[in-house]
């Protein structure tokens, strides 16, 4: 049986609850800092595990569901899933923040930074870039995937892709907020204009404070 609208928000929320207690068993900090990558890509999992649980807003601006996080081939990076695209970042930090009888507004901030665009002429001021991964580590142009072939043998005949080709995109900088999906800022949908990426942590963390009083007087 399919389930309507308020019967997915409710259950929605109470799976986001049971991922974050079973996160912290004994009691739900205000605040927790994740450094490690092997710590960073366990929680993303947890949070990707249960389908349609959760959404991931990034620093360009848009947003998907979270699907899973691994370890990436280039020094330092993870590489996270979402439905038909995979992103490569350099994690500072992963930060979970949590608001006491407003479990709907927790959520988790991925800080990245670090990577160095590898396509040549890539405008500085870009915050990623999207690139074809013809192997874990090798990297071509996006046209390639595009065109679908490398080029041309000495007898003219075309050089396919290998079957490990997929497009892939790189950010070399940026922060991801994850929320529930059924959350009062992942269903107001001017915020997928990144406007977390526009402060650091504690500023958005003050933002959503004030989001949350507003939104309670307003119920």
């Amino acid at each position: 049986m399919k389930l309507d609208r308020g019967d997915f928000e409710t259950e929605n929320l109470i799976v986001w609850e049971k991922i974050i207690r079973k996160l912290f068993p004994i009691a739900i900090p205000s605040n927790c800092l994740w450094k490690s990558i092997d710590s960073i890509i366990s929680i993303l999992n947890k949070l990707g595990s249960a389908g349609n649980l959760n959404h991931t807003l990034f620093p360009a601006g848009g947003g998907h569901d979270l699907t899973g996080a691994k370890s990436s081939s280039e020094k330092g990076c993870i590489e996270f899933s979402t439905p038909n695209s995979v992103r490569i970042v350099k994690p500072k930090v992963l930060e979970f923040n949590y608001f006491p009888d407003n479990t709907d507004w927790a959520y988790f901030r991925l800080e990245t930074g670090g990577l160095k665009p590898i396509t040549p002429n890539t405008n500085p001021s870009f915050i990623k870039e999207k690139v074809t991964e013809l192997e874990p580590g090798y990297y071509a142009e996006k046209e390639i995937w595009e065109k679908g072939y490398l080029g041309y043998d000495e007898k003219g005949n075309r050089i396919l892709l290998p079957k490990s080709v997929r497009i892939v995109s790189r950010y070399f900088r940026g922060s991801f907020v994850i929320f529930a999906k059924s959350s009062p800022y992942n269903k107001n949908h001017v915020t997928y204009d990144a406007r977390h990426d526009k402060m650091n942590g504690k500023k958005f963390r003050q933002y959503i404070e004030k989001c949350i009083i507003k939104f309670n007087e307003e119920s």
